[in-house]
């Protein structure tokens, strides 16, 4: 029973790893196209790091997945019923594919860049995209069939993607605060507006679809062990949202002041919030997977 749980944890956590290591990766480049400002060599540094971290991760999933499959510890190092579980189930096919996707997308991003390399930075782009929709896969959205099975599908990929581009962004906007003059960032902070709060809007909503197509309805969360983590995951996305109203409403108009103080504190401010709206991503991506190995209640 012991070994049970803890093997579920370690299997949600190990998919949080890789899902989290995309989003930023994914984040990053998204926000590169969306504000046209190329990430500094520490980012980009950073992001090939994320590269390899859902490389490794990715590895180990499989190995996690077997023992929790064949409820069997010993089972994560028997390569033979690693490759018996990964060639007979759905979850080790969609598994190959991301990870060679993967493999391809880190191997493209460790090249040397050439000058006028866009296709080069388009590709990595595109494959990164397709390894975290494809996470979509292999939750409990797979399970379904027919028409609605497709729409749940697309609803959590899109959600995955969604939540990557803003959970991802985060670690880059934190390093213009500490790069940028204050109305250079105050502007870009403004461009960055619009396009979180579509980004926000659209988790939201992908968010409450995917968890009406898995409980099925409010009554059923009456009484339930998911419904406390549920709850924990809505009450960690308000405080980002939260985080990011700050940001928008007090902190970057604060940047325009003529005021040095004032100019001061709001980049303090700003780093504190966004550092904070970081962990709060990182730790809803955490809870998302433990979601997803616990039993829904109907």
């Amino acid at each position: 029973m012991v070994h049970g749980i803890a093997l579920t944890l370690l299997l949600a956590l190990c998919g949080a790893v890789h899902a989290a290591a995309l989003m930023f990766w994914f984040g990053v480049l998204s926000l590169e196209r969306v504000l046209g400002v190329r990430p500094a060599w520490n980012e980009r540094k950073a992001f090939r790091v994320a590269a390899l971290v859902a490389s490794v991760a990715g590895l180990l999933w499989p190995a996690v997945e077997t023992a929790v499959v064949l409820g069997d510890p010993a089972a994560a190092v028997n390569f033979r019923q690693i490759g018996f579980v990964m060639s007979q189930t759905s979850f080790g096919q969609i598994w190959s594919a991301r990870l060679a996707i993967v493999l391809g997308a880190t191997i493209l991003a460790w090249l040397p860049t050439e000058r006028d390399a866009v296709w080069q930075e388009r590709s990595v782009y595109v494959l990164v995209a397709a390894a975290l929709a494809s996470v979509a896969m292999v939750g409990h959205a797979a399970a379904a069939s027919g028409l609605s099975g497709i729409v749940q599908r697309l609803t959590a990929a899109l959600h995955l993607l969604v939540a990557g581009a803003w959970i991802g962004a985060l670690p880059v906007l934190y390093s213009f605060v500490a790069r940028l003059r204050p109305h250079v960032l105050a502007e870009l902070l403004r461009r960055f507006s619009a396009y979180g709060q579509a980004l926000v809007a659209t988790v939201v909503g992908t968010g409450l679809l995917n968890a009406w197509f898995r409980i099925g309805g409010v009554a059923a969360l009456i009484k339930a062990d998911y419904a406390h983590v549920l709850i924990g995951k809505v009450a960690l996305v308000a405080g980002m949202g939260l985080a990011a109203l700050l940001n928008r409403g007090r902190y970057t108009p604060a940047l325009d002041s003529r005021d040095p103080q004032a100019q001061w504190e709001a980049e303090r401010g700003l780093r504190l919030s966004i550092a904070l709206e970081f962990a709060l991503g990182v730790a809803v991506v955490v809870v998302a997977f433990l979601l997803g190995v616990m039993d829904a209640p109907r």
